[in-house]
């Protein structure tokens, strides 16, 4: 019976630790909110980032043209679920609206890496926090047994 006890013991620590480092890494993620935008020869790209709750982070993506025109790139949760966090993506280019989640791996040095092995490209997205007005994203994996990797450099937009 003690072994049992102990074991369920140890089992529960394990539970909870791993529950706070999630936790932990998602507050980290907060610095998200807000909108987003880099500059491209069309226009520009805009994310804008909402919390809606202690677990879920809401993000859409758009592009705006020269000309005012908008188009919805993808919308984004990312979700802490079951102890782990999610970048779950839905895509709305080239007739292709499909949705794909990643898993974090790594949050560290203001570093967040989202990754799934099982998909095509990106196989990563990673988010980096450079200063409180400035992020680096991308996107990498392979295409054709070639690494690839796409590079956002956002700056943060006041109201």
């Amino acid at each position: 019976m003690f072994k049992k006890i102990f074991f369920f013991c140890i089992f529960l620590v394990i539970h909870l630790v791993s529950s706070a480092q999630s936790s932990s890494s998602f507050n980290k993620l907060a610095f998200l909110n807000g909108r987003w935008s880099l500059k491209t020869e069309r226009g520009k790209i805009v994310e804008f980032w909402k919390q809606t709750d202690d677990s879920l982070l809401e993000g859409i993506s758009y592009s705006i043209s020269h000309t005012g025109d908008s188009t919805l790139l993808e919308t984004v949760k990312l979700q802490k679920l079951d102890g782990d966090i999610f970048f779950i993506p839905t895509g709305y280019g080239g007739g292709n609206n499909s949705t794909v989640a990643f898993k974090l791996i790594s949050a560290e040095n203001n570093t967040f890496i989202f990754e799934n092995k099982e998909h095509d490209f990106p196989s990563r997205i990673v988010y980096r926090l450079v200063s409180d007005d400035k992020i680096i994203a991308w996107i990498e994996g392979s295409i054709n047994g070639k690494f690839k990797k796409i590079e956002y450099p956002y700056s943060r937009e006041t109201p």
